[in-house]
């Protein structure tokens, strides 16, 4: 009995040897006696993320183009927006009451002064004129036969071989033969004006912007049947602020550009400057004609037009591209040993895709044109052109 408990516990702690060993089989695998770090995660080099030790990314560098500043001429201008109207605007009326016989001229048609439009049916004022032209013929007849009498009589009566009664009756009877053949000639040319009006005539040089009239149709007196318009040349009414008013004079250059024809600049002059300012909107009126012989302007198109107000000569610019805008005030990127340095500057005129520099920048400085929209101060860049 004795023999067999003796060898249980000698199998009980054989057991507890061996479990021991197992779970203490390499220490070394979590951590070193020295507390140094092992050779897979050495001290000083980042993690998997990019991160440096501190948790910051590295140091980015972005991309940029440079101009150097430089010496030019620039204009200043006024830029504001209208529509284009034509020179004159002539409506055309018909002075007759008559049947549309014809139509000469269409919509589009260039037409000269006095040209014919369309025809208007004349029969019946013909058949009038052919009538009156009979009266006439008719009443100077008679006028030639009363002054022939009228002069028998005048050497009759300086014979005294008739009375005064009898004279003055002879020159009575010439007297209304005159008034008659007065007024059947004032009839005559009325109807052969009326004649002339069968055929409506433009009255300007221009072109076809409406006809209102159709063949068969019939026209009353004064009823409007066409419109001519003069493009050449045309104009553009703007409303300028009475403070920039002040520096415009009639004779300065403008031009005309619009978004329907893109890229295309027209040329234009001040001609009119109102003398009146317009009390509710405290602007006025200025005129500017523009000139297309290619007749793509046209009336009704609206328009940018920019007007040439000063000129400088030899003044820092720089594209407005470089221009940072930041809570009211302008900056640009000024490039030192690749790096972006910001610095304030001031801006004078300004002129399409340039502005004056009054303030800031030096002739010969290198300032960044493209990319300036993402850099900060001190930012590190490559200077791609």
């Amino acid at each position: 009995m004795r023999k067999w408990t003796a060898l249980l516990l000698a199998l009980g702690l054989g057991l507890a040897l061996s479990c021991g060993k197992s779970g203490d089989s390499n220490p070394s695998a979590n951590s070193s006696p020295s507390g140094k770090a092992q050779p897979g995660n050495q001290a000083g080099k980042t993690s998997p993320g990019g991160k440096k030790p501190g948790g910051e990314p590295p140091a980015e560098v972005l991309p940029v183009n440079v101009v150097t500043v430089s010496r030019q001429s620039l204009n200043s201008y006024l830029v504001l927006n209208g529509i284009v109207e034509p020179e004159r605007k002539v409506q055309v009326f018909s002075r007759l009451s008559a049947y549309v016989q014809q139509i000469m001229k269409e919509e589009g048609a260039y037409v000269k002064e006095n040209e014919v439009l369309a025809i208007l049916d004349d029969t019946e004022i013909r058949m009038s004129h052919e009538q009156a032209r009979i009266a006439l013929e008719q009443a100077k007849l008679a006028l030639d036969e009363a002054e022939k009498n009228l002069v028998r009589s005048k050497e009759l009566y300086k014979k005294l071989l008739i009375s005064d009664q009898e004279y003055q009756t002879t020159e009575a009877a010439y007297n209304q033969r005159l008034l008659d053949h007065k007024s059947k000639e004032e009839s005559f040319k009325e109807l052969e004006l009326q004649l002339n009006w069968t055929k409506i005539r433009s009255l300007a040089e221009g072109y076809v912007t409406e006809r209102l009239i159709e063949v068969g149709g019939r026209v009353s007196g004064n009823q409007q049947v066409y419109t001519i318009e003069d493009f050449k040349p045309l104009l553009i009414r703007v409303f300028v602020p009475t403070s920039d008013a002040i520096k415009l004079k009639t004779g300065l250059p403008a031009s005309v550009t619009t978004e329907i024809l893109k890229g295309e600049v027209f040329k234009g002059t001040v001609t009119l400057i109102n003398p009146r300012v317009d009390v509710q909107t405290g602007t006025i009126k200025v005129t500017v004609e523009a000139y297309d012989d290619t007749l793509r302007l046209k009336p009704g198109m609206f328009v940018e037009v920019r007007i040439a107000t000063g000129k400088k000569d030899n003044v820092l610019v720089i594209p407005r591209k470089a221009i940072l805008y930041k809570q009211g005030k302008t900056f640009v990127f000024v490039l030192n040993k690749k790096q972006a340095g910001q610095r304030l500057v001031v801006l004078g005129l300004t002129e399409e895709d340039m502005a004056e520099v009054t303030s800031g920048l030096n002739e010969g400085d290198v300032i960044i044109s493209v990319g300036v929209e993402n850099l900060k101060d001190g930012q590190a860049v490559d200077v791609l052109r």
